[in-house]
This record gives C-alpha cells, structure tokens and sequence, in this order.
C-alpha cells in the first residue's frame, strides 16, 4: 500500500527528477506531480510519464499530503510563499536543500497548519537538470534529516519513512550541525575544486589536449552549475570561509616546503593527505 495519497516535487531538476522517478518506482504515493520553472525541464519532467506536470507551483501542491521542495536554496522562501495557497492542511512539506539554516528561517512562511521537516540527500553530481534524474540515485547515500524538535512526531515520522523508502541511509542532526558538516564535505570542496581549476588555467604550461584524468578528477565538481552553488556557499558563508582559510594555509605550507626545498616536510604533508584519502575508502 502506498505511504502517501498524493506526493508533489516542487523544483525537480536532478533531485526532484530523481525523487519522482525513485517514488514511482517504489509505488510510495497514490498520485505524483512536479512543477518546474523551465519549460524545458517540464517537457523532459513529461516524458518520464510518472506524474502530473503544472506550470503552477500552487496548484502542484493541492491536494498533496506529502510536498518536497527541491529548488535552490537561494529561493527556498520564494517557493514557499508561491505553494502556500494550495497547501492542504496537515500537508507535510520537506526539502532537499544543502543548508539547512537558512532553509528552516524559510519555511516560517509557510502555513501554520503545515510542519516543516528539513532533509538534505547526499546524493547528485555536476550534471544539473532532470534529463540526468536516475532512480536509483538515493540509494545507500546518506540523507540527513533536521528536525526541530518542535514538530509533530507523526510528520518526523513520515519525512524518516519517506527518505528510507528511497533507499537513503539517515543521519538526524540539527540544522546547524548539519551546515557545519556540509561546508567540510561539500562546500568548502567545491570552493578548492573551483580554485584549483581557475589556477590551473593560470599556468603558462596548461595545455588542455595534455590533461590526464588526475586534473579531470581532482576538478570533476568544479563543472557545477555556478547559480546553485552560489546560492549554497553564500547561504553557509561562515562555514565555506572558514574551511577556504583552512585551504590556503594548508597550501601555503605545501609551498613554503617546496620553496625550501624541505623534503621531509614535504613528504609529511603529502604522507598526511595520503593516509586522510585512503580512510575515505575505508569501511566506518
């Protein structure tokens, strides 16, 4: 039996793509529909034939017991605002957003009688767009789930079940522990990947029919679509700054020992950063 009546996706790009076809798959809701502001994307949102597509982000969500909002973070409180005429009371609303602050300030706009679940799947990549939406792109990846602890507990429940029957593995966290997290292992990486491509371009020896796949991994997150990513570091500013200051002294050490010719410090530095990136491959 299906968890939910009716489940809408406010915003699928690639993550609501992807919930829409991972929910359809998995039979979760009676009904599915999706709003998206391009009319690109809902041609392609269309042809998965899973749900009801609408030019009208209220009206998507009418009659919807469950509502995901999956648009940037920079216009979580524009979303809101648009949906709440066509929120049904007791609709639970939840997101996907990668902070979590700013996202729980947001979703004050929204009706009284509409609790807020904040979640965040750790999944997608640098190819942005539903046309990339795979249904399978939430399983065994960590979802992180940010109640207040002012919700109702049945809604808590819903938003845990929901993201589990996705194939998502939760982590419950506040939100401000959440953004700290995410800055370390998102945003402040996808800062570096960005720096580094920018000064690798810098060189007078770059040329691109020479790159091997060392520089295509170590940049891979860089070809992210810059309006999202704005939106997400200005919106964890204090946490990506932070870690951008981390960078630069870590690379300011790296080249004073080579500006020394300091071998063994050299050699600890990169010893370290071995040993750090082979423990991400290893089992928890």
């Amino acid at each position: 039996m299906a968890q939910f009546k009716r489940i809408a996706v406010v915003g699928a790009g690639l993550i609501g793509g992807s919930i829409l076809l991972a929910a359809a798959r998995k039979g979760l809701a009676g009904s599915l529909t999706c709003w998206s502001r391009s009319e690109n994307s809902r041609a392609t949102l269309r042809t998965f034939g899973v749900a009801e597509v609408f030019a009208d982000a209220a009206e998507c969500v009418r009659g919807a017991d469950l509502v995901i909002v999956t648009t940037p973070v920079d216009t979580a409180e524009e979303t809101f605002l648009a949906i709440s005429p066509g929120l049904s009371p007791g609709a639970i609303v939840t997101d996907a957003g990668s902070v979590k602050v700013a996202i729980q300030l947001a979703a004050r706009r929204l009706p009284a009688a509409n609790p807020f679940v904040g979640a965040h799947p750790m999944a997608g990549g640098e190819k942005a767009g539903a046309a990339h939406a795979a249904a399978t792109l939430f399983e065994g990846r960590v979802c992180f789930v940010t109640p207040t602890g002012s919700e109702d507990p049945k809604a808590v429940e819903a938003v845990r079940g929901f993201w589990q029957a996705l194939g998502s593995v939760l982590h419950e966290t506040d939100a401000a522990k959440h953004d700290e997290i995410v800055a370390a292992i998102s945003h402040v990486p996808h800062a570096a990947a960005s720096a580094l491509m920018l000064a690798v371009m810098d060189q007078p020896g770059f040329r691109r029919f020479a790159v091997g796949a060392g520089l295509r991994d170590t940049t891979r997150i860089a070809a992210g679509e810059e309006n999202l990513w704005v939106g997400i570091m200005l919106a964890n500013a204090r946490h990506t700054a932070a870690g951008l200051r981390d960078l630069e002294r870590r690379t300011a050490e790296l080249r004073t020992a080579v500006e020394a010719n300091d071998a063994e410090t050299l050699r600890r530095l990169l010893a370290e950063a071995r040993v750090a990136r082979q423990n991400l491959d290893r089992a928890e």
